[in-house]
């Protein structure tokens, strides 16, 4: 190749214009590049449609004049020997081009009207795909192109799909900014509707103060912090996947190894994130609007010396309702009185969750349907027996039953929840143990155990 070539080719592959993103700026440095190079007039960039069966010019310079997205369109019915030569994807090289095999077809409708006399074509590809073809075209004489020539356009080609690279780059960040911002906004009207709801909520528990309704209080908010952790418990799980994965494209982007496939999986992913994201928090701005509907709480949240067989009675008899309607017979065997310096709150949600799971799970073949709580004291611990008469827990799901999102009834609304809630109340606000009995035989038996100190 010339000396004057490399120049030309090493002048178009330095210059900013081609990483820019900008295709019509790129394409003009090419194709003005070709015509210099190969001292020409007319040059062109022709893309294929999508169904490859035409090919149109998307910029053409001939002599003084550029035209962008031309309307001039090929068919293939009509040239049918021209795009077979084209699906070869290699250089179309027609030194008489009016003649040549591969190029007669256009002679008498663009050729001879022209005065074109030889065509050298170059594939662009991007990605492993052709995706069209710098055309150079010579008017007037005789010209023949020799290996130099092809090699020069192939390569000033090859420069025109690494521009298509730049130009999606460029697509997918203005893509990826507007999801997260689009992400920010949602979240962030979600987060404003929801503490709108919590101050409602927070009115709502000074207003049954103010009532002397302490009593109900606490089983109200037992039940709605049950109901409502599940909704936020998803929400944050979706929403943490969704930065997860924005991270990786980001990444990925700055690295140049993100593709089509992976960006559109990542849109589909963010785009069921954030429906169960808006879901599950409309959800839970729901129920804590419905909040002011509801009953009462168990007992306080707050750290503070009470008797634990009193605080077990009231949230047994809060539950009264519900254990009556699933015919189950629960009761507090009789001991003597402990009283401990813990959180009643957390006690009274335990309970419930446990009997809950027990409704839920256990009595779909018993009848005569009891569950047993049992209170022992050692000088280093309280425990909690709890024991239910129903199916007990199948072997081969014991390891998983305190994972969050486990659970073998996700077709009847079970969410999983219940018992991870009761697992970290116990082992992180109580700072004790929650421990799964080995006999599973007779029935469900758990036994939670509170530090005296």
């Amino acid at each position: 190749m010339p000396k004057s070539l490399y120049d030309i080719l090493l002048d178009v592959s330095k210059s900013a214009m081609i990483d820019e993103g900008d295709l019509q700026t790129a394409g003009l440095l090419i194709l003005t590049a070709a015509i210099h190079g190969l001292n020409i007039n007319r040059a062109g960039i022709w893309l294929l449609t999508d169904d490859k069966t035409a090919i149109q010019g998307k910029m053409l310079i001939d002599g003084d004049d550029c035209t962008i997205d031309s309307d001039i369109l090929l068919l293939r019915a009509d040239y049918p020997i021209y795009f077979s030569s084209l699906d070869s994807e290699r250089a179309v090289v027609a030194n008489y081009a009016q003649t040549d095999v591969s190029t007669s077809e256009l002679s008498a409708s663009y050729l001879a009207p022209l005065g074109i006399t030889a065509m050298l074509d170059a594939p662009i590809r991007h990605r492993g795909q052709m995706l069209g073809i710098i055309c150079c075209e010579h008017q007037g004489s005789t010209r023949e192109w020799d290996s130099q020539e092809i090699a020069f356009v192939s390569a000033l080609a090859d420069t025109y799909g690494r521009a298509i690279s730049a130009a999606q780059r460029n697509d997918y960040e203005r893509q990826l900014k507007e999801i997260n911002e689009q992400l920010e906004h949602k979240i962030n009207d979600r987060t404003n509707v929801l503490q709108d709801a919590l101050r409602n909520l927070n009115h709502t528990q000074a207003k049954l103060i103010e009532s002397e309704k302490l009593a109900s209080l606490g089983r109200l908010v037992s039940g709605l912090a049950h109901e409502i952790n599940t909704p936020l418990g998803v929400s944050v799980t979706s929403s943490s996947h969704c930065v997860s994965q924005l991270g990786l494209v980001k990444k990925r982007y700055k690295d140049g190894t993100l593709d089509e496939d992976e960006f559109a999986q990542f849109l589909n992913d963010l785009d069921d994130g954030l429906g169960l994201i808006n879901n599950n928090l409309n959800r839970a701005a729901t129920l804590v609007q419905n909040f002011k509907l509801s009953g009462a709480i168990h007992t306080a949240n707050e750290e503070e010396q009470f008797e634990l067989r009193a605080c077990i009675e009231l949230t047994l008899k809060s539950l009264q309702p519900l254990l009556k309607k699933s015919q189950i017979d629960c009761e507090l065997e009789p001991g003597e009185n402990i009283t401990l310096n813990s959180y009643p709150g957390a006690i009274a949600q335990i309970i419930t969750n446990l009997i809950t799971n027990s409704i839920h799970h256990a009595f779909d073949h018993t009848t005569d349907k009891k569950i047993r709580l049992h209170l022992t004291q050692t000088p280093e611990k309280i425990t909690i027996h709890y024991q239910d008469n129903g199916c007990g827990i199948a072997e081969d799901i014991r390891p998983k039953i305190f994972e969050p999102f486990f659970t073998t009834a996700r077709r009847t609304g079970g969410s999983g929840l219940g018992l991870s809630i009761v697992y970290n109340l116990a082992t992180q606000k109580l700072g004790g143990e929650i421990l799964l009995d080995a006999d599973q035989s007779k029935g469900a038996g758990f036994q939670i155990n509170i530090p005296t100190s």
